[in-house]
């Protein structure tokens, strides 16, 4: 996901590209590091505790120049030396292509907006899992990007929000305003007074002057771009199968590193004999894959890297990922020899699969609406796809 971004903003111009990373950077790291990519370099700002979105986005602006709370280290990043940064949320997907990235700047500076962003129509019954933004007036536009105008209030995941215009996490923000929120940034923790790490809990209705803690020059407009195209946030895992999905369908344009068939796309040295398999339109087999006869596959399945898929099981609307390194407790990260022992990549014979997200191990029961991943003792652990931490979180 994240590299579709590096994609669109390289066939944009951009030259300058900085990722701010915590969860997961070890496996982000070495995906763009030896995988085949653009020739724009990418530079990494590592925290060990997340600084929230304002946060994050602050240290990559500034660098080794940023200004650090407590407990906060510098960036070894250089600054950023333009004016105005667009701002993607890395799980966002989207059609925004280079083209109508281009136009979105367009549109940010020629409305003098401090701060812009993209606004994508939801389903009513979704306004709750979202921000939405309510414009005073818009302009109307031909094409994907069908208005603009300035954006008078915001409401946070309110059931009750009068708009369905929800925050698409695309932003283009002005270098001189950043600075200014930099200064009034708070830590990132629940309990913090007069809290101020967020765009949407705190910069965007302080600078719609909703925040009472918090007063900003009157001069920093807020501005929305409706954009009438496929958006998703992945944070719900229904709507990560649905991405899936909708790339197979040919929905949304992401480049795969596999041979395209008129059933799919096949990966590398794949044990398979295409007469003795069942496969139900459209499919991803992935490199080093071994299918057994007998296995129906699809429609909707994705089968990551290095996976074994034994005879009668049957696999549909799913996604099984590719086999990533397993971090222990202490920090340690498996060799691929252990990890080969741990986690075995493999479906049993006669195993059914069907809206499910697998992260490893070796499946041997009936799985439906579910996720499944293994701990460093190669244990299995299942949740329900709709499965939500208990607690408050920052």
């Amino acid at each position: 996901m994240a590299e579709t971004w590096v994609r669109k903003l390289a066939m944009a111009g951009v030259s300058d590209i900085t990722m701010n990373l915590c969860v997961g950077r070890d496996a982000i790291r070495d995906h763009f590091q030896h995988c085949e990519l653009v020739s724009t370099p990418i530079s990494f700002v590592d925290e060990e505790t997340p600084s929230g979105t304002l946060g994050g986005v602050c240290k990559q602006a500034f660098g080794r120049v940023a200004r650090l709370l407590d407990g906060e280290t510098s960036p070894a990043v250089e600054p950023f030396s333009g004016s105005t940064l667009i701002v993607p949320s890395g799980d966002i997907v989207t059609n925004l292509d280079a083209p109508l990235l281009a136009e979105l700047l367009d549109i940010h500076r020629h409305s003098g907006a401090a701060f812009t962003m993209a606004l994508v129509p939801v389903p009513q019954e979704r306004i709750k899992d979202y921000g939405t933004a309510v414009l005073a007036s818009s302009t109307p536009r031909s094409g994907p990007l069908s208005r603009d105008g300035r954006i008078i209030r915001f409401h946070e995941k309110d059931p009750n929000s009068p708009s369905n215009l929800n925050n698409a996490s695309v932003y283009f923000i002005e270098a001189r305003f950043l600075r200014e929120l930099d200064q009034l940034r708070t830590p990132a923790q629940l309990g913090t007074p007069a809290p101020f790490y967020d765009f949407g809990k705190h910069v965007f209705p302080a600078l719609l002057g909703q925040l009472p803690y918090i007063r900003l020059a009157s001069d920093n407009l807020l501005w929305g771009v409706q954009y009438d195209g496929e958006w998703f946030d992945v944070g719900q895992k229904r709507d990560y199968l649905r991405v899936n999905e909708y790339v197979l369908d040919g929905r949304i344009a992401v480049e795969l590193p596999y041979e395209s068939q008129p059933w799919g796309y096949l990966g590398r040295n794949v044990d398979i004999d295409m007469s003795r398999v069942e496969i139900t339109p459209p499919v991803v087999i992935g490199h080093d894959c071994r299918i057994a006869p007998g296995a129906h596959l699809g429609p909707y399945a994705v089968v990551g890297d290095g996976w074994t898929i034994g005879s009668e099981a049957r696999l549909a609307r799913c996604v099984l990922w590719e086999r990533y390194p397993l971090v222990l407790p202490n920090g340690q990260r498996l060799a691929s020899q252990q990890m080969r022992l741990l986690d075995p990549h493999e479906i049993t014979a006669g195993t059914h699969i069907e809206s499910a997200i697998i992260a490893g191990g070796r499946i041997d029961r009936h799985l439906h609406d579910s996720t499944a991943t293994i701990d460093e003792h190669g244990r299995l652990a299942t949740l329900s796809l709709d499965y939500i931490p208990d607690g408050p979180r920052a």
